[in-house]
């Protein structure tokens, strides 16, 4: 029988410690999305970021990388570990395992309006985003290798990485799961066009 169950992580139960995280990595996002919007991402520093989110500047790359993943609110991806054991023993189809893989794995935008609002008054933060994107692929691609061959792992994250790009230009997705299924329908009709 099919694996359709999320990987451990997606579903880990939220403890007040990691609470306490999300809510530190929200506040920065939130802060460092206002100041970049407002000023540039070359008008705005670590430390003002960290200053209005009432955190130390040392706190800042706990959570991210640069100021341009913090106003976009995208961490590096790296497919935790039982995420990817998950990914190895599910035995349902690559792609339909692949969009749960990938729904577990990408950060969830709680104000997708205002990113892209950014995305439109900041051209320049588009860089970001593709270079984002490039780096989920490559982390995906050794756990989706696991499973298949290196050309098919390729196709398969490049269409599911295809069909992420254009579900985040529509509606905001609010769990996991309904990020899981609307791949899915996006991969679905893509398919379906190239048929």
């Amino acid at each position: 029988m099919p694996t359709t169950a999320a990987p451990p992580d997606a579903a880990a139960p939220c403890t007040l410690r990691e609470r306490k995280k999300q809510q530190t990595r929200q506040a920065l996002h939130n802060a460092a999305l206002t100041l970049v919007s407002a000023h540039g991402l070359d008008g705005v520093t670590i430390e003002q970021i960290c200053a209005d989110a009432d955190v130390s500047p040392r706190t800042f790359f706990n959570y991210f990388t640069s100021k341009a993943h913090a106003a976009l609110g995208l961490d590096s991806v790296e497919v935790p570990e039982r995420s990817a054991a998950w990914f190895e023993q599910a035995d349902g189809a690559l792609v339909d395992d692949l969009c749960v893989l990938i729904a577990a794995t990408v950060p969830l935008s709680q104000d997708r309006r205002r990113m892209k609002e950014l995305l439109v008054l900041r051209p320049e933060m588009s860089s970001t985003v593709m270079q984002w994107m490039a780096e989920s692929r490559q982390s995906l691609l050794s756990v989706v290798g696991t499973r298949t061959d290196e050309q098919t792992a390729r196709t398969a994250v490049t269409l599911v990485m295809s069909a992420l790009s254009e579900v985040a230009h529509r509606d905001t997705v609010r769990s996991n799961d309904e990020l899981a299924e609307r791949l899915r329908a996006v991969v679905g009709e893509m398919v379906a066009l190239a048929s």
